[in-house]
C-alpha cells in the first residue's frame, strides 16, 4: 500500500495514524489517572499530534520522495487544523 504514490493513502495515513495515537494515549492516561483528561488537556494533546503530522510528511515527502502522499497528509493537516481552530476558538461550533 505504501509503494504506491496516492493522495488517497496519505490522507488515510494523516487521519489514522494521529487518531489511533490519541485513542491510545487517552486510554493510557486514563487507565493511569482517572479524570485526568479534563477539556484543555484534551486540547493540547490533539494540537500535538496535529502537529506530528508535520514529522509524518517530512518523512514521505523527503526521505521516501513521495510527493503525493505527503501532499494527502498535508490536505488532512489543513482540515484537522482548520477544524480544531473552529471549534476551539470560535462560536461557529
Amino acid at each position: 500500500m505504501l509503494d504506491k504514490d496516492r493522495l488517497v493513502t496519505g490522507v488515510i495515513i494523516g487521519v489514522a495514524l494521529p487518531a489511533a495515537l490519541f485513542v491510545m494515549f487517552y486510554l493510557i492516561m486514563e487507565n493511569a489517572a482517572p479524570g485526568s483528561m479534563h477539556s484543555a488537556m484534551i486540547e493540547k494533546v490533539i494540537l500535538l499530534f496535529i502537529g506530528l503530522n508535520a514529522l509524518i510528511m517530512h518523512h514521505f515527502m523527503v526521505r521516501r520522495e513521495q510527493d503525493e502522499i505527503g501532499k494527502g497528509i498535508l490536505l488532512s493537516t489543513f482540515i484537522g487544523a482548520l477544524v480544531y481552530v473552529t471549534y476551539y476558538y470560535t462560536d461557529f461550533i
